[in-house]
């Protein structure tokens, strides 16, 4: 499967102990499994050494960026209502179709046209949060919307680079969605939520798409890849 960071995965030690912990995770000859938290205690810590990115940040620019422009585009919906919202961000097609193509109509106009793996999760996550905050009964304010943006994309992102221990090991789809989402859950727990973040969200469109925008979701990020509690 390799990795979201490369086409060829790394062999790093972190990177070798992560894959090492998702083998035991799910194996059930393994004597001492590992947990669901040493999965992706081990995988944040492995990101640190992914080649060509410097740091764990690095690794998740383009998915700052989407979460710059969620946020953006989320605080339109709340003040002003889907029809408008979709209509200044050029969507106003996507109000008079069907509910269907709405979360992969903003997904891809927020995720860009760039190419690679991170922008293909980036896409994928825009789409399921989108697509369970339009059904959902309570409309999510934009700093919930953006905190599971993250959390799903970091989710995402250790399937892919994990993967293939992952589904080696797990021998079957229902022991492999059951395991995965164990450690989203874990995940999630470990990301601050979005009301006790020590920083104030943006309060227009126009500041999340700025540095206080970027300053806010960087810090976000950078509290959601620190060792899961």
């Amino acid at each position: 499967m390799g990795t979201s960071s490369a086409r060829r995965g790394p062999t790093t030690k972190l990177w070798r102990a992560a894959k090492g912990a998702a083998t035991r995770y799910l194996s059930p000859a393994a004597g001492e499994g590992a947990s669901a938290q040493e999965v992706a205690a081990r995988y944040l810590a492995a990101l640190a050494e992914t080649p060509g990115q410097g740091d764990r940040l690095a690794a998740f620019r383009i998915t700052r960026k989407a979460a710059q422009d969620l946020g953006a585009f989320w605080q339109e919906v709340a003040t002003q209502g889907w029809g408008l919202a979709l209509k200044a961000w050029g969507l106003a097609p996507l109000a008079r179709g069907p509910a269907s193509t709405l979360a992969p109509g903003v997904s891809a106009l927020l995720a860009g046209s760039g190419g690679g793996l991170e922008a293909a999760v980036v896409r994928t996550a825009l789409a399921t949060v989108i697509r369970e905050a339009v059904r959902s009964q309570d409309r999510p304010e934009p700093a919930q919307m953006v905190r599971q943006f993250l959390v799903t994309a970091v989710h995402l992102r250790l399937a892919l680079d994990l993967g293939e221990p992952l589904e080696a090991a797990a021998g079957g789809h229902g022991r492999l969605r059951d395991g995965l989402n164990r450690i989203r859950a874990v995940i999630e727990a470990g990301a601050p939520a979005a009301d006790a973040f020590p920083s104030e969200p943006p309060a227009t469109p126009g500041h999340w798409q700025g540095l206080t925008g970027w300053t806010w979701v960087t810090e976000l990020m950078a509290a959601l890849l620190a060792s899961p509690r």
